[in-house]
């Protein structure tokens, strides 16, 4: 996934921090993470997508392994063994897709809180 630079805040994995030192700089830094909450949440629909294909894939490689191993015959002991040799590996890994899935909903929580953080530290200076 490729993301703009941000100026004052890094994400190394999930965890966000953000360094500012002046109340101007802590308002440019809440834009940023909002502006990448919304690409992180855009990355998140694409995956739920992909992961809906994956779930439709797989039901339909079980259906067809079902129906492969109710045949019988000759012509069915020939199409085994070449499906044997062939193999039928799905399209799209859906373990990897969900652990993607849990890391962008943490990074999305992690920005949550580092926007309301510096929310409440930019009112309590105001105040």
């Amino acid at each position: 996934m490729q993301l703009t630079p941000m100026r004052f805040t890094t994400i190394e994995g999930t965890e966000v921090t953000v360094q500012v030192n002046s109340a101007k700089e802590a308002k440019t830094a809440i834009r940023e993470l909002r502006h990448r909450k919304k690409e992180i949440a855009l990355h998140r629909r694409a995956l739920q997508r992909k992961q809906r294909a994956a779930v439709k894939e797989r039901a339909r490689l079980d259906r067809a392994a079902a129906q492969r191993s109710r045949r019988r015959g000759f012509f069915a002991s020939i199409a085994k063994a070449a499906g044997a040799l062939r193999g039928t590996k799905p399209r799209y890994d859906l373990d990897a897709i969900e652990a993607e899935i849990n890391r962008s909903d943490e990074t999305l929580h992690n920005l949550d809180v580092c926007i309301v953080q510096i929310e409440g530290k930019l009112l309590l200076h105001s105040a």
